[in-house]
This record gives C-alpha cells, sequence and structure tokens, in this order.
C-alpha cells in the first residue's frame, strides 16, 4: 500500500520546474564564478608583486619596494572596484575579499612607512603622515629646524620626542624637508 501516489502530470511539472530551477541555479553559479575568479587573479597578482618587494627589501633597493607599493596600490583599486560593483552576487566572498583588501592597504602603507624610513628621498612630493622622532634641533635665520637624522622640519617652537606630523615631503636648502600641511 503506497502512503502517496504522484500523478504523470504532477510529476510533469516538478521535473520541469526542477529543470528550471537547476538553469537559474547553474546561471547564478556561472556569474559566481567569474567575479570570484576576477577577485581571485587580483588577489594572487597583489601576492606576486608583494613578493618581490621581499627580496628588494634585502637588497636594500627601496626604489623597488616603492614602486611594488604602486603596483599593489594598483590591484587593490581593481579589487574594490570588483568587489564592490558585483561581489554582492557571493556574499563570503565579498566579505573576504574586503577584509582582503584592508589588509592589503594596511600591509601597501606599512612599506610606504619602511621606505621613507630609510630613503625619504624616494618620497618627495608625496603626502605622508608620521610619528617624527625629533634627534636634533638647530637653528637658522628663520627659526627653528627639528631633525631625525634624515628629515627636518621647520617649527615656531621647540619640540621633543615624539610628535605627529603630516605634510609633504619636498628636498629645500636644509636637505629633505617635511613641509607641513595646516
Amino acid at each position: 500500500m503506497k502512503l502517496f501516489e504522484w500523478s504523470e502530470f504532477t510529476l510533469y511539472i516538478l521535473r520541469k520546474h526542477f529543470r528550471t530551477w537547476l538553469a537559474i541555479f547553474a546561471i547564478y553559479l556561472s556569474l559566481a564564478g567569474i567575479v570570484t575568479f576576477s577577485l581571485f587573479i587580483l588577489e594572487e597578482s597583489f601576492q606576486t608583486a608583494m613578493f618581490g618587494t621581499w627580496p628588494a627589501q634585502d637588497a636594500q633597493r627601496w626604489d623597488v619596494v616603492l614602486d611594488g607599493t604602486k603596483i599593489m596600490d594598483h590591484f587593490i583599486w581593481w579589487m574594490d572596484v570588483v568587489n564592490y560593483s558585483s561581489g554582492w552576487i557571493q556574499p563570503l566572498a565579498f566579505i573576504s575579499y574586503r577584509a582582503y583588501s584592508k589588509s592589503a592597504k594596511y600591509y601597501t602603507r606599512s612599506l610606504k612607512a619602511k621606505v621613507l624610513a630609510h630613503q625619504p628621498e624616494l618620497m618627495e612630493g608625496q603626502k605622508v603622515k608620521i610619528k617624527f622622532i625629533v634627534k636634533q634641533i638647530t637653528k637658522d635665520k628663520y627659526g627653528l629646524i627639528l631633525s631625525n637624522g634624515r628629515l627636518k622640519i621647520r617649527s615656531k617652537e621647540r619640540a621633543f620626542g615624539i610628535i605627529d606630523v603630516e605634510g609633504v615631503i619636498r628636498k629645500t636648502g636644509i636637505g629633505y624637508e617635511l613641509i607641513r600641511i595646516r
């Protein structure tokens, strides 16, 4: 004795709808795959550039490291464009690649800080925000000059220890100077 019996018509409808839903699911998987695969390739491109900065740091080639940060910033930008425009199609991938992008931005920021610490002249013309450790104070006809050994800052008052400074690095008559942004 059968508890439930399917009619031929019911089976026909189920098969027809199953095929439709299966086709819709296949289209979704294809679109999600295109988006996540593109994000994956951008992530791999970032990592390849990141790996290139490691031997450059070992060799003290800060110009190559800075070039690597520019390349990585380019990949991060594209990753954000793809993720924020179409990453919603796969919510778990969206969350993961958003986190990856934030971490990647932090990595390039820290690399730029390392370049600035070792060879500040490479950062000429760039806006930076740093913790400036005052090691020496000198005076010229325009006022005080604070120095950390590599960079200089003009100041109206004496400063000691660590100060937060934001500005643009320029080559001036006193060396490489951080021109404060007001």
